[in-house]
């Protein structure tokens, strides 16, 4: 197959019918042609380039529909500059100290030590094979703009279209730009009123100047210092707006972050339940200090109506310890017609589920790395506060501190509610310590009723309570939203759409921040999102929109630039007629429309080559659907 080496090129091209299905990385790429003014969106494929000269050079390539084969593969200027690294690797032979040697091979070191007095002993030997030395990117860079003359520029300059306009003003004499030397310049006037030229760059080395005053010694730097850095030497038309692209879809820098990054979106409000007990949101907590029971784990469940706590102690958090202690909370509560829970697979396991199905109970799971979601999150950090102060004061162990615990958070009142949790389920707040002292000194005397009485009380005091809390919980809802939102931006992601996910848990200071990039699959909600994540186990995952960001992917180029040499014009005209790709390579097939519609037994082998001319050149005025297609063809037979 010819390779045809485009210097205007930043990704490679190859047909479709040329690269395996296995090889298609499931990554797209947006390309622009010279003579085409929107971005088209390609499938990427992973490509290996061998050859005696250059060995094998493993690279990313850009798939084109199979009509549009001619005969070449598009060699870009990131995969020609591989195949000069490759040419060009220095060698350093490796220096093996006497402590590794040691290590590598014992048997010499013992050998060693048995000499009485050895010779003069050399500080380092030096074994192995040679290894190659990989140079940084900067370093790189900068060895590949030093190559360029002085020369070289003035002809690109004279060479770039998009230096045309600047070369005309240049020669009227009435603005900032000047030819001195046959190079192209720009007047920059500092704060001091001192005058600077600026050299202006032709559009093959913009990617490298844009990558050399960001990337490599130039650490990274956000959009205003990269511009001062950049503009303080160079120049060129709608500079200001590259400079914003590049820096924006520089990969190393959206996966680090920054600060604000994190952009949390407004609050969803949840329904209010009014039913005591018919949702229950539960969660497990530890492992805390072993119990003198042998628990060293506590399974939490809360009433979402009534803020009612319950806290078994189990030893661990399998499956059957959890079903087991769930059963016994259902024993006292009854059983819910929901739980929310988050993704441990204490809950996410065969047996839970299948004992939920069992009994009718919906099940719905959190976002991952979204506690916020799941009001148990906050309270766990209350009970284990409260266990530490009483296993401090009283030096027992935590779970025979456990009971006055939950004593205390069931008759307090609520700040959601306004009523303690044993108000809203038992009608009447339960007797406490100080109750007793209370009733001890005063001595208050007990009411008569009948039965029936105590039932109707009982039930008007209930309904009102009931009232009362779902006011105050609206109430304080609507404020804790208002507090929330006063920062918070919406945001909305589309199906599709390139995202990173943020990393809630880092190994070290210098890890990224963000992971990915992944694909979003579906929208759940307003905030939740199912994304796909290459390279994981758990390929889809639920995400919450807190921990997404968008990921912004480089634009390539595509400019076919061939030097025809001594071909004949005919062949060159041929060769630099510029077939469009489309969009989607799948939409479209030439030669399944022709099977499917005859065209063989209708028109003659020059009709269809020309029909397949004509809507390669000129798809932009056909519809790509097939039944389109399939007319078409029957009206020009």
């Amino acid at each position: 197959m010819d390779i045809l080496r485009d210097t205007g090129t930043s990704i490679d091209i190859v047909s479709r019918n040329r690269v395996r299905p296995e090889h298609f990385t499931g990554e797209v790429v947006f390309v622009k042609q010279t003579l085409d003014a929107e971005f088209r969106c390609l499938p990427l494929a992973k490509v290996e380039l061998q050859s005696p000269e250059f060995g094998c050079v493993i690279t990313k390539a850009a798939v084109i529909d199979a009509q549009l084969d001619r005969g070449w593969y598009l060699l870009s200027n990131k995969t020609h500059e591989l195949i000069l690294e490759a040419k060009r690797k220095p060698n350093l032979n490796a220096v093996v100290t006497r402590s590794q040697t040691h290590k590598i091979d014992p048997s010499r070191s013992d050998e060693k030590k048995k000499e009485a007095f050895p010779p003069k002993e050399p500080v380092a030997i030096v074994e192995g094979d040679a290894t190659p030395l990989s140079l940084p990117p900067a370093v790189r860079e900068d060895w590949r703009l030093v190559e360029v003359t002085r020369g070289k520029l003035q002809s690109a300059q004279r060479g770039c279209s998009t230096l045309q306009a600047c070369f005309l003003q240049a020669e009227r004499g009435n603005s900032d730009f000047r030819v001195e030397g046959e190079m192209l310049f720009r007047k920059l006037k500092d704060h001091f009123g001192n005058i600077s030229l600026q050299v202006v760059i032709p559009q093959v080395y913009r990617d490298k100047i844009l990558a050399l005053c960001h990337e490599g010694t130039s650490s990274h730097l956000g959009v205003r210092k990269t511009k001062d850095r950049l503009l303080k030497h160079y120049f060129w038309p709608n500079c200001i707006k590259e400079i914003e692209g590049y820096v924006r879809s520089c990969d190393p820098c959206q996966r680090m972050g920054k600060g604000n990054d994190k952009i949390k979106a407004p609050l969803k409000l949840v329904p209010i339940i009014t039913e005591v007990f018919s949702k229950m949101n539960i969660d497990t907590v530890g492992p805390l200090s072993t119990s003198s029971k042998g628990n060293s784990y506590l399974l939490t469940a809360i009433c979402m109506s009534s803020r009612y706590p319950d806290d078994i102690p189990v030893a661990d958090i399998s499956c059957v310890s959890v079903t087991d202690a769930l059963l016994e909370i259902f024993s006292k509560m009854g059983f819910p017609r929901e739980i929310q829970s988050d993704l441990g697979s204490s809950f996410t396991s065969f047996l839970t589920t299948e004992f939920f199905d069992r009994f009718g109970i919906k099940v719905t799971h959190s976002s991952v790395h979204h506690p916020q979601s799941n009001s148990v999150e906050r309270f766990h950090r209350t009970i284990k506060r409260m266990l530490k102060v009483l296993c401090l004061e009283s030096g027992q162990d935590w779970e025979k501190n456990l009971p006055a615990t939950l004593l205390a958070l069931r008759t307090i009142t609520h700040v959601n509610t306004g009523f303690s949790p044993a108000e809203l389920v038992h009608g009447k707040n339960l007797r406490t310590p100080e109750v007793l002292l209370y009733e001890h000194w005063f001595r208050p005397q007990e009411e008569d009723s009948t039965v029936t009485e105590y039932i109707f009380d009982l039930i008007n005091q209930m309904r009102h309570c009931q009232e009362l809390a779902v006011t105050t919980v609206t109430e304080t809802r609507d404020k804790r939203k208002t507090w929330y939102d006063k920062n918070a931006v919406k945001r909305e992601f589309r199906v599709g759409e390139l995202v990173l996910v943020l990393v809630t848990s880092k190994p070290n200071k210098m890890a990224v921040q963000w992971t990915g990039p992944g694909v979003i699959e579906s929208k759940l909600s307003e905030t939740n999102y199912i994304v796909r994540m290459e390279g994981k186990k758990d390929k889809t995952q639920i995400y919450h929109i807190n921990l997404l960001k968008p990921y912004h992917q480089r634009l390539e180029r595509v400019n076919l630039l061939v030097n025809g040499g001594g071909r004949n014009q005919e062949r060159e005209a041929e060769e630099l007629t510029i077939l469009y790709p489309v969009s989607d390579p799948n939409i479209y097939d030439f030669e399944r429309m022709k099977a499917d519609s005859a065209l063989e037994e209708r028109l003659s082998p020059t009709e269809i080559e020309s029909l397949k001319q004509l809507l390669c050149q000129h798809k932009k005025y056909f519809l790509m659907i097939l039944e389109k297609l399939i007319w078409l063809s029957t009206i020009l037979n």
